[in-house]
């Protein structure tokens, strides 16, 4: 019999120490713990990234000979009980269960009875409750009439009834008490358990529940070990909202650590060592379905630093497959700084406009899609020509802009020969050759600024002018309107003073006083916050208000027209050496224009 003490609770296990000692020697540690990091021999041990703590270094060292582990990192050690429980935030009970079946070793059958961890207990009723609404959801999936609409919309996707049964789809019919009718019919199971497992709901300031998921084809959400832990609810009907439904948080599912699609693709993502991550539960089905293993899905949330690690313990390399638009673009750069800060290689796939994984698939086939992936850009190469293609011009204000979009993320490249070579390709692909400027980025980076500094370079006029015209715009409402008749909010080019004259033209448009303290109430960009707060309580006296603005006003247009007539001459000189006479002369003519309107 064992006495284990755990969470300030001492544990009575009825287990004979000859049957813990039995399971303890038919367990392979190297083995188990692989299922969790990659492991790599080094002489005796084996060594690899810690699962307990962010490191890029492995630190994680593994005795197959004196079975124990430590991270030399953390700190963290123990055997291969204290490894599973702490892993998988079990108890030494559950970790005994799991062990003993997957060594083959029969346990007392009363075993289990004598446990008083209460937290064993009510995980253990939630598993047995989930994997009793999988059942129940998988029978009316298959049932004759009731399950028609839901088995139609699945063949309409083109999922066959294989890849339905490995991910035990089901149907949640479109009533509202058909579960917990079923549960409490055919199990002991209380109202309370069921409204901890996130099935059902309470109705606010009343005791009437009611079924959380209807008229929604259902995915189980499992764990890494297969164990289903929650639910995906997808409405087949455009007009039923929301369109997804999940789970909510539960004892055993915790949305910042669960990957769908995970269990299954664990093994294929060590072999492949890169895993392709996709948005939605028919993105991974449909890649697994072509044969495309090592996928999975963050189901609409974006990815955590646990996700990260998870990953980061299979793989060295993720590829991020994301929608082209503008909101898959933003989650491509946030998983990007995540996984970059785990360790990882990263790659992106920017599919076709309107699609995702699931159509390109489909309709392209899986061939086409791994094309794609053998051929995913480095996530800094593919975002540098984005911005690049973005661009409207060369002007030097496009190339501050551009400088100060890259320079964050190039600061979180800690590796230095890998940071300046991302610069020079930056520099390279942007033209950007002013020796100034050039050294002021370098500076930057060299430092860790995330934006580019005011510099005496040709870009500086522009930038201090802008300065100066937002202190002018701040400083009076009436000179404020007089500024904003003559200048365009988007010909300012640092993109902090931009959003600040546009909020102050929003503001005088609709007859509103611009008082410093309401527009920092009207922004969450600690950066505007900064620059505005510096701007009020910096000193500036102007001698001649009226006299100011214009000069002001003619010197920012001055050198606005001359920035364009740069960028003019550069197309110019482009359509020569393409050999188009035409538009070289029009854009001469239009260079002619621009000097004559020049005030010099």
């Amino acid at each position: 019999m064992a006495w284990v003490y755990q969470n300030d609770i001492i544990l009575k296990i009825s287990i004979p120490d000859h049957i813990i000692d039995e399971i303890r020697d038919r367990t392979d540690i190297v083995t188990v713990i692989s299922d969790h990091v990659v492991l790599k021999k080094v002489g005796k041990n084996f060594k690899g990234l810690c699962p307990f703590h962010s490191e890029k270094t492995p630190s994680f060292s593994v005795s197959p000979e004196k079975r124990i582990y430590h991270c030399f990192g953390c700190g963290v050690g123990g055997n291969v009980f204290k490894f599973l429980m702490e892993i998988q935030s079990i108890s030494f009970p559950e970790v005994l269960k799991v062990m003993a079946e997957r060594a083959g070793i029969p346990l007392p059958r009363n075993s289990s009875d004598h446990s008083t961890d209460p937290g064993h207990k009510e995980r253990e009723s939630l598993r047995k409750l989930n994997e009793a609404a999988t059942r129940y959801f998988q029978s009316l999936l298959k049932n004759p009439e009731g399950g028609l609409s839901a088995r139609n919309y699945l063949t309409s996707r083109h999922f066959d009834a294989e890849t339905l049964e490995r991910y035990r789809v089901g149907w949640a019919a479109p009533t509202w008490k058909g579960l917990l009718t079923h549960v409490q019919q055919k199990s002991s199971v209380t109202q309370e358990q069921l409204l901890k497992s996130g099935l059902i709901i309470q109705k606010e300031d009343s005791s009437t529940v009611y079924d959380r998921f209807r008229g929604r084809v259902i995915f189980p959400i499992k764990d890494l070990h297969s164990n289903i832990i929650g639910f995906g609810g997808r409405s087949i009907n455009e007009e039923d909202q929301p369109k997804y439904l999940n789970s909510p948080e539960t004892l055993l599912y915790q949305k910042s650590e669960t990957l769908f699609g995970m269990d299954q693709a664990k093994q294929a993502i060590r072999k492949e060592n890169q895993v392709i991550l996709v948005e939605g539960y028919f993105d991974q089905m449909r890649a697994v379905q072509h044969g495309i293993e090592y996928v999975v899905a963050t189901c609409g949330t974006a990815l955590t630093a646990k996700q990260a690690s998870m990953l980061r313990n299979h793989a060295e390399t993720a590829i991020l497959i994301f929608d082209s638009d503008s909101a898959g673009r933003s989650a491509a750069e946030k998983g990007f700084d995540i996984l970059l800060e785990h360790g990882m290689n990263v790659k992106i796939v920017v599919l076709p406009e309107g699609q995702d994984p699931d159509s390109f698939i489909q309709e392209q086939g899986a061939e086409s899609f791994l094309e794609k992936v053998r051929n995913a850009k480095p996530f800094m190469e593919s975002y540098i020509d984005a911005l690049v293609r973005e661009s409207p011009g060369q002007t030097p204000a496009d190339k501050v802009k551009m400088a100060n979009q890259i320079l964050p993320l190039l600061v979180k490249i800690k590796n230095t020969v890998e940071r300046s070579a991302w610069l020079e390709k930056f520099t390279s692909k942007t033209n950007i050759d002013d020796r100034t400027f050039l050294k002021e980025l370098s500076k930057a980076l060299t430092q860790n600024q995330p934006r580019l500094a005011e510099t005496k370079s040709e870009l500086a006029p522009i930038l201090n002018l802008e300065k100066h015209l937002v202190h002018l715009i701040l400083s009076d409402k009436e000179t404020a309107q007089t500024i904003l008749l003559e200048v365009d909010p988007e010909d300012f080019s640092d993109p902090i003073l931009k959003a600040i004259v546009q909020t102050c033209k929003q503001k005088i448009e609709k007859d509103e006083d611009l008082r410093i303290d309401q527009l920092l109430d009207q922004t969450e960009d600690p950066e505007i916050r900064n620059i505005l707060s510096r701007l009020g309580l910096e000193s500036v006296e102007f001698e001649s208000p009226e006299r100011t603005v214009t000069d002001c006003v003619g010197k920012f247009k001055n050198i606005r027209l001359k920035s364009k007539i740069k960028d003019l001459k550069l197309q110019r000189l482009d359509a020569a050496n393409a050999g188009q006479v035409e538009r070289s002369q029009e854009l001469q003519a239009q260079l002619r224009e621009m000097h004559l309107a020049l005030t010099h």
